[in-house]
């Protein structure tokens, strides 16, 4: 059975960042009354403009639970993606403030809207969860075994307890659902390299450097997916699925690091020299997020090729930072 998410009171935690700001300008499309919470120490209001006055916006620290009773007050639906989200680089080095911060900003938020009897809750998770040798491509059983990569422990162990935490509130009787992403994209990410995913960090590094140092050798695979294929994939979830079960919501398509950077390049016209360096692990050689029950409960595949994904994040980066590819 499909929600009908028309007029209805949407919380949005999270709501001025990455994904979120995406998620918010859909369910204002679709003519929601949605509110946003967020401290703004990731997001920004930027990120809001073309919505700023058709929603209600709440600047929060959602690791206070009273904020969390007030942001979820009168709601009807909750998509909660609130969460300090880093790089793996400072993953390693934070364990237990990644642990700490996304622990509260999960535990919060789903105790108060179950308090203040919200009919459904959507809980963000991560990949991060799956242990290091998951197998490929990885279902989502896998998160029930052994524990996170070494690297993302923290952030992975939390985010495993947040399902969990889903998990419990379903069956204290608040209808909770969970989204495992995969290596999201686009326009809005952070570009800063002490945080940056990879697709920024490398757009960066292009832009700054004629030649561009990388770790490992390229011959490592990923899937990525477009920032708007992420937020129109909560909206599927949030309609569709009924159970706490975590959701792999990820892209399809592998590319080796290796030929991602050489799209990039490409893309920017920089022409920078390469230089792999190979005393660093690859870390693991191929990472994928099996979406069968995504599609199977949903319908949904990613529609953005990476080709034009990239297009569309350099354009904004450039656009946003008045930067010129060379300079």
């Amino acid at each position: 059975m499909s929600l009908n998410l028309k007029n209805k009171r949407i919380l949005v935690t999270g709501g001025a960042g990455f994904i979120g700001s995406f998620l918010v300008e859909k369910l204002v499309k679709i003519e929601a009354k949605v509110r946003v919470a967020d401290n703004l120490s990731n997001g920004s209001l930027d990120n809001l403009k073309s919505v700023k006055n058709k929603i209600e916006f709440l600047k929060l620290d959602l690791r206070n639970y009273k904020n969390c009773l007030k942001a979820t007050e009168g709601q009807d639906f909750v998509f909660n993606l609130a969460a300090k989200v880093t790089n793996i680089g400072y993953n390693r080095e934070h364990h237990i403030e990644m642990f700490e911060e996304n622990m509260l900003l999960q535990m919060y938020p789903i105790k108060a809207a179950f308090e203040n009897k919200v009919k459904k809750f959507l809980q963000g998770s991560t990949v991060c969860v799956y242990p290091h040798d998951a197998i490929i491509p990885t279902p989502e059983s896998e998160g029930e075994k052994g524990r996170p990569e070494d690297t993302n422990e923290g952030y992975g162990w939390a985010k495993r307890m947040g399902e969990v935490l889903a998990k419990f509130y379903h069956q204290k009787g608040m209808p909770v659902v969970v989204s495992r992403f995969s290596n999201a994209y686009g326009p809005r990410d952070h570009f800063d390299l002490k945080i940056a995913h990879v697709i920024p960090a490398f757009i960066v590094k292009c832009l700054k450097n004629k030649n561009v140092e990388v770790w490992g050798t390229g011959k490592q695979t990923r899937s990525f997916l477009y920032v708007e294929d992420a937020a129109e994939a909560l909206l599927k979830i949030m309609r569709y699925a009924e159970d706490p079960y975590p959701i792999n919501t990820g892209g399809s398509k592998m590319i080796s690091m290796e030929n991602l950077l050489k799209l990039i390049i490409k893309e920017l016209k920089t022409n920078n020299q390469v230089v792999w360096d190979t005393s660093y692990s690859d870390g693991h050689k191929e990472r994928q997020a099996d979406t069968t029950r995504m599609k199977k409960i949903t319908d949904w595949t990613p529609k953005t090729d990476l080709k034009v994904g990239l297009k569309k994040t350099i354009d904004w980066y450039l656009t946003s930072r008045a930067v010129k590819p060379g300079k």
